[in-house]
């Protein structure tokens, strides 16, 4: 009866040799690393992003990646082998719905086209669903610098209802929106905690007394990477018989709150608690009020 014996040669490749009977001869099976076909799963994809002539590029290197399978009623997984680097353009004038001189968190995506693996990308500030159990759909980049919406996933080609996997993100801020001038700030690829505890409510924050750099009517952006919590407390200006805050997240009115002057003429208040998701725009107006407390848990 053959034995056999496996050897490992650390993070590289591995090697499993089969010891045959007296009469026939040794073999060895030589398992190549995480760039080849039958490589191990590493722990964190390997993400890259550049700059030139205003455009950014982000590639993915090889790896391999189980997907899940279509329709979603079925549990079924799909492996698939990135055997070479795979890149996308996100062309000059291309925001995605970044904001000028505000940092930016961008996800990059990788998709399961029958069996062929794209990227895409989208800003994470558009509140997309990135938990891998539903498939997703693109629009194209174009390559005219049109991509300009949070909201929208942009590939190199328009795909319909593909399964994904979140692979990495780049962070960076560029002076000029859809001017991809200057290397991102942060590259990482996913794996590990790098999205999930790491991107929690609460997980390394604290409350913070931000009031001295807040301003009403002024739009101020959420780019810690993670959801942030506002509470906020505000006091009736003299003779004011009524006063109000109100707090608007991307462009929509989430909350306001008041007080009205009664018979016993009490001094009036106001208080706003919201959570403010990441990459998030947030504003708050008032009537008749000014700022006593702005704490943000961040």
């Amino acid at each position: 009866m053959s034995a056999i014996a496996i050897q490992s040669s650390g993070s590289g490749a591995g090697t499993l040799s089969i010891a045959a009977p007296i009469t026939a001869t040794n073999r060895t099976l030589t398992l190549p690393d995480a760039s080849g076909v039958l490589g191990a799963y590493p722990q964190i994809y390997s993400v890259t992003a550049s700059v030139a002539s205003s455009a950014l590029t982000v590639t993915l290197n090889p790896c391999v990646l189980d997907f899940r399978a279509t329709p979603l009623t079925s549990g079924t997984v799909n492996t698939r082998t990135v055997g070479s680097a795979i890149s996308m353009v996100v062309s000059s004038g291309s925001t995605l719905g970044t904001v000028s001189a505000q940092q930016s968190r961008i996800v990059v995506l990788a998709l399961d086209n029958a069996g062929t693996v794209e990227l895409a990308v989208v800003n994470i500030a558009g509140g997309n669903n990135l938990d891998e159990t539903t498939l997703i759909s693109t629009t194209a980049e174009g390559g005219a610098g049109a991509a300009d919406s949070a909201t929208v996933v942009y590939s190199t080609t328009a795909r319909t209802s593909l399964p994904f996997r979140v692979v990495g993100f780049i962070q960076s801020t560029q002076a000029t929106a859809g001017t991809w001038a200057t290397a991102p700030s942060t590259i990482q690829g996913y794996g590990g905690q790098a999205l999930a505890a790491m991107s929690s409510l609460g997980y390394g924050q604290t409350w913070t007394n931000v009031a001295a750099s807040r301003a009403f009517s002024t739009t101020y952006y959420n780019t810690t990477g993670k959801p942030i919590v506002l509470a906020i407390s505000g006091q009736g200006t003299v003779n004011a018989s009524s006063t109000t805050l109100t707090l608007t997240i991307n462009g929509v009115v989430t909350m306001a709150h008041g007080t009205v002057l009664g018979a016993g003429g009490a001094t009036l208040g106001a208080a706003i608690d919201a959570v403010i998701p990441p990459g998030a725009s947030y504003s708050l107006a008032q009537s008749q009020c000014s700022i006593v407390h702005w704490f943000e848990l961040r």
